[in-house]
């Protein structure tokens, strides 16, 4: 698996919709997004520049914050890493 590349954060957000259903969601300062998850937190997914539309985030940010959160596998496969 590849930790290069890029996938956008509607992406991202239908991953976490199948893989982490319950999740929370929501803004962290300015140019961050937190993630929860089970207990878990993932408090720097980036919110891309000036925080509108829909960045394109790095996958090695994405495979941290799939590892950190438990879901990985599930990630990988819904993405395609």
């Amino acid at each position: 698996m590849s930790s290069f590349g890029t996938v956008t954060l509607k992406e991202v957000r239908a991953m976490l919709e199948t893989c982490a259903p319950g999740h929370v969601f929501r803004a962290h300062g300015v140019h961050y997004f937190l993630v929860a998850f089970h207990g878990q937190t993932f408090p720097s997914l980036p919110t891309g520049p000036h925080g509108k539309g829909n960045p394109d985030i790095q996958v090695g940010v994405v495979r941290r914050m799939a590892k950190r959160l438990g879901i990985l596998a599930c990630a990988i496969r819904e993405l395609q890493l």
